[in-house]
């Protein structure tokens, strides 16, 4: 072993060979001269995963490696610290070292430090002078290149910020929580056994998850490899994908679970917004999510369904606004700029926040996220003005420096790109405070540099609305109305087609009232009483000693908005409804919508055919009199045409 006589003086070792070309300072190993790669080199400086859990991880994983200590490890404030060198079969090309290293990462739980992933990067070896020798470990196992099922948990570079780390805390003193992690590994458990389809994925999500309850000792490995083991083998998973060998799925369990315990998960947090003499909250939107017991299920041919009597015993809905708005869905509040569609939607948070009825409907008292990416200032004088008006909320949380949750982020995972830095930091905070409700406002400024016309980019910013609806939260993108008819937000309607509710805010009429008119509601009637007036709130003085005013949603009394509109019949309320659910989908042609009503029984429930298409006509015009509905060229359209502008908030080219 050599001895140096400090770390500068220490030797250096590559697995690869360089051209010999120097660099103009006259250094020969750089990344332009790196010509080829027979093993690869990593680093581990993070401090808290030993040498005994490294070689564990590699022997379970069959990888052939050598591990050493550095001179710094164990030192004061050090932690653990080493290198790992595992060898090829044959020279590649450095092209091909970052697969490889990848595949490394992932057996180590993606620990490696971003170093690693230097092409040309070599490390000191040996020891230095007065201080201990390096610890050095063999592994016996393959030749890392010939270990292809390693690519489907491999690990890429990490980000060069990766944020706040999350501090683990032994939970295991609380039963409550206990049993939450038990139940949470029963569901997944019960997943995976009825899972055929990309099984490796799912397990690989599942002990992810898990491994953030095992981080805080709510569960350990040996529950969790006697809950997944036999749902693997049941699914088939262990026969097809690990060819029987039951050590192959356990090895990627434990991979999983060393990444997620990066991420401690505590299954009931205590954000000290409950009055509970146990001080947790009391919400039961996990056992929501869990769904019935397996062994209540029925299945044919492992795809499980329900029997009309199940469907008639499954227990209530919940609800985040009663016949509006339920959890995990996602919604739209849309209009033209002005409208005040920034000011309901705050007052509905708000209110959700303290549990209390918003435009006479029920809420369910919850934390609630407000994601201000537009005029963060001026919300901010909103919550204050509605802080004023209706008391404290100490549960809405507003964010108002976020500004990006559409871009690619740095650090590749598993092949693929992260999301923004915001939208990480934003994940992260749901999944700790499991809130009910979370606004974006507005989707155009959350997204800078999306298409909206662009199927791809709308279908992105839909799967970003489920990624923060995947812990139970509501979720509202505050959005514009297209430019020419209004009737449905803006952009390619993959995301209309998307949306399980929508409200379009009306600008003010000739008595100041602003409507909401619902566009789409699967969980209540399109004809909700929603409308309100603008009002003002002085919410302080500014620098100069002046008052400063802010603007506030004031709610109409229930009836006070129609100002003596007709109320709709049975018949005619379900003619609208039936129009404003294929209006959701694209144009509707009379035609087309007279035939659905009168074939599919909308509007009356006659035995004969033609007395529901008289039953159809009356009802048609009594809503064209009530102005419900008007006809232009063949089309049924919607009479409060938002009117065009042009929008100083517009992203550039979105209605092109």
């Amino acid at each position: 072993m050599t001895v140096a006589s400090s770390k500068d003086a220490m030797r250096h070792i590559k697995l690869g060979a360089f051209t010999g070309e120097p660099t103009d300072k006259g250094s020969y190993r750089h990344n332009a001269a790196h010509e080829s790669v027979s093993g690869i080199e990593g680093d581990y400086d993070a401090g808290t995963m030993t040498v005994e859990q490294a070689v564990d991880a590699l022997s379970r994983a069959g990888v052939a490696a050598m591990i050493y200590t550095t001179p710094s490890h164990q030192q004061p404030g050090k932690g653990h610290r080493w290198r790992v060198l595992c060898p090829l079969s044959a020279d590649v090309t450095p092209s091909e070292r970052q697969a490889l290293l990848a595949r490394v990462n992932g057996v180590l739980g993606g620990n490696l430090s971003a170093e690693s992933f230097t092409p040309a990067q070599s490390y000191a070896f040996g020891a230095v002078k007065g201080k201990p020798a390096p610890d050095v470990r063999l592994v016996d196992g393959r030749y890392l290149d010939q270990c292809a099922d390693l690519d489907s948990t491999a690990i890429g570079k990490p980000a060069a910020d990766r944020g706040e780390t999350v501090i683990a805390r032994d939970l295991s003193h609380d039963t409550f929580r206990v049993e939450k992690a038990k139940a949470m590994l029963e569901s997944a458990a019960a997943r995976l056994a009825h899972t055929t389809v990309a099984r490796n994925e799912a397990l690989c999500r599942e002990a992810y998850l898990l491994g953030g309850l095992v981080a805080n000792c709510l569960l350990d490995r040996e529950s969790i490899l006697d809950a997944l083991l036999p749902a693997m083998a049941e699914s088939g998973y262990t026969d097809d994908h690990a060819k029987g060998d039951v050590a192959e799925v356990e090895r990627v369990i434990d991979t999983q679970l060393l990444i997620g315990a990066k991420e401690p998960f505590d299954p009931a947090p205590d954000m000290g917004w409950d009055d509970d003499d146990d001080g947790l909250p009391d919400d039961d939107s996990i056992e929501y999510l869990l769904g019935p017991a397996p062994d209540e299920t029925p299945q044919v041919a492992g795809l499980p369904y329900l029997t009309p009597g199940q469907c008639a015993d499954l227990p209530a809905r919940e609800y985040v606004v009663k016949r509006l708005i339920a959890p995990g869905q996602i919604g739209c509040i849309f209009g033209e700029p002005g409208a005040g569609k920034s000011l309901i939607a705050p007052r509905v948070a708000y209110e959700v926040a303290q549990g209390a009825d918003t435009f006479d409907l029920r809420t369910k008292a919850g934390p609630v996220f407000y994601v201000a990416c537009e005029d963060q200032e001026g919300m901010a004088g909103r919550v204050a003005a509605l802080h004023l008006e209706l008391g404290p909320a100490d549960t809405f949380h507003l964010f108002n420096t976020v500004s990006d949750l559409f871009s690619r982020g740095p650090s590749i995972v598993k092949g693929k790109s992260k999301g923004s830095v915001d939208l990480e930091a934003l994940r992260k905070a749901v999944a700790q405070v499991r809130p009910q409700l979370i606004v974006i406002d507005t989707l155009a400024m959350a997204m800078p540099g999306l298409e909206e016309n662009d199927a791809a980019g709308m279908n992105r910013v839909v799967q970003i609305g489920k990624r923060l609806a995947r812990y139970g939260a509501a979720v509202i993108f505050v959005h514009h109305g297209t430019k020419a008819e209004g009737n449905t937000p803006r952009g390619h309607s993959v995301f209309n087609g998307a949306l399980d509710f929508s409200v379009m805010v009306k600008p003010a009429d000739a008595n100041g009232i602003v409507r909401g008119m619902i566009r789409k509601n699967r969980n209540g009637p399109s004809d909700l009483d929603i409308a309100f007036t603008i009002g003002s709130h002085r919410v302080g003085t500014d620098i100069d000693g002046e008052p400063v005013d802010a603007p506030i949603c004031l709610p109409c009394d229930p009836g006070q908005a129609e100002g003596g509109k007709p109320k709709l019949t049975d018949a005619e309320r379900a003619a609208r409804d039936l129009f404003l659910e294929m209006a959701a989908d694209g144009p509707v042609y009379q035609a087309a919508w007279r035939k659905r009503a009168a074939d599919e029984y909308h509007v009356s429930a006659s035995d004969e055919r033609e007395s529901r298409r008289r039953a159809v006509t009356r009802a048609f015009k009594g809503l064209l009199k009530k102005g419900e509905i008007a006809v232009e060229n063949g089309l049924l359209t919607f009479p409060y045409a938002v009117e065009i502008h042009d929008f100083d908030d517009d992203v550039e080219g979105a209605d092109q």
